[in-house]
């Protein structure tokens, strides 16, 4: 199906995989298709879907018997060719660090409704994935994209490389074990993030597939297609946004930093495009703090927090800005997914 140049998409990656499971489970697939936009055919991986469309199917394909991890069963026999051309990038480069750090500044060729981030905790990475398109997304899009991380890193390090801990901002699932059993590794539900906890001696495992003269051939390739994607400026400003507010408070200065020009002239190209820093930021926030209250317990206090506002009551002004009402009334009324 055709994709608009302003609708946040994603890469279908391993979701091209859904009719295998959905045979060996009896599911049609017309049933989950039925009445969305998207026919089989485009169940392919290098196509891209509007993310609301995945999350509209992961969830019905979830009420079935046998399907409720439906992202971990998508990601199970995934490595990093699921990732496309980005893919064959990171396996081209040297170490473990320099591969997911490559795949962070070139993601956006696989979407424009979620960032990816590798960001140091301690003496730790956390390496995740988070969604800033405007409409809920399913809890199971979490799932599969965290799951085929770690397949990941483990194809690409030759089995050596596995998470410290798992961190998912989803509710708490009726069968945790299965998720601790798939990573092999503790797994933290409810948080404000998704993302894998690798060591700092885990990021200097050197890759045995790097090569030097392949990277830089799939480096300038990539580049080119992110210089020609249809999105504006602004859809880059938002990409940035949602990993770095993780990180803290974000300013302008922060955003232009990362984007690697200077504060000025990232205005004068939003200005042309009739957005300001503060709306666009705005925007991000909103999403993430709906999210977090539709799918997690976390205490709105700590949604605040996760969204750089300085105070609780900061956000909850904000937010009856944006909405009319207060989060935990937004909550009560959203609530999904078994939060």
């Amino acid at each position: 199906m055709p994709v608009s140049a302003s609708s946040p998409a994603q890469r279908v990656g391993p979701l091209a995989h859904l009719p295998a499971v959905l045979a060996e489970h009896g599911v049609p697939l017309d049933e989950i298709l039925d009445g969305l936009p998207v026919a089989a055919e485009d169940l392919r991986p290098e196509l891209f879907l509007p993310i609301n469309v995945i999350s509209t199917i992961m969830d019905r394909v979830a009420t079935h018997e046998g399907l409720s991890t439906i992202g971990l069963l998508l990601a199970k026999a995934q490595n990093y060719a699921v990732l496309g051309p980005v893919g064959q990038l990171m396996a081209s480069c040297e170490t473990l660090g320099s591969a997911l750090g490559t795949y962070v500044a070139v993601q956006m060729a696989n979407s424009t409704a979620a960032a990816t981030y590798l960001h140091p905790v301690g003496d730790d990475y956390a390496f995740g994935f988070g969604i800033y398109a405007p409409e809920l997304p399913s809890s199971h899009i979490y799932d599969v994209a965290v799951a085929t991380a770690c397949n990941v890193v483990h194809d690409l390090t030759g089995g050596v490389v596995r998470p410290q801990e798992v961190l998912l901002s989803r509710p708490v699932p009726s069968d945790p074990e299965v998720y601790r059993r798939y990573f092999r590794c503790p797994v933290r539900f409810n948080d404000g993030q998704t993302c894998l906890i690798l060591s700092a001696r885990d990021m200097a495992f050197k890759l045995p597939s790097a090569n030097a003269k392949l990277r830089e051939s799939l480096l300038t390739a990539l580049q080119r297609q992110l210089a020609q994607q249809p999105q504006g400026f602004a859809a880059r400003v938002k990409h940035a946004l949602r990993p770095l507010l993780l990180a803290g408070s974000v300013s302008h200065l922060q955003v232009a930093v990362h984007l690697n020009m200077h504060p000025r002239t990232m205005g004068r190209r939003l200005e042309e495009e009739g957005v300001t820093f503060e709306q666009l930021k705005d925007e991000v926030r909103l999403a993430v703090g709906r999210e977090l209250l539709a799918r997690t317990d976390i205490a709105v206090s700590d949604v605040a927090a996760t969204l750089g506002y300085a105070t609780p009551s900061a956000f909850v002004r904000a937010f009856r800005r944006w909405t009319g009402g207060s989060p935990s009334a937004w909550r009560k009324a959203h609530r999904t997914d078994g939060a």
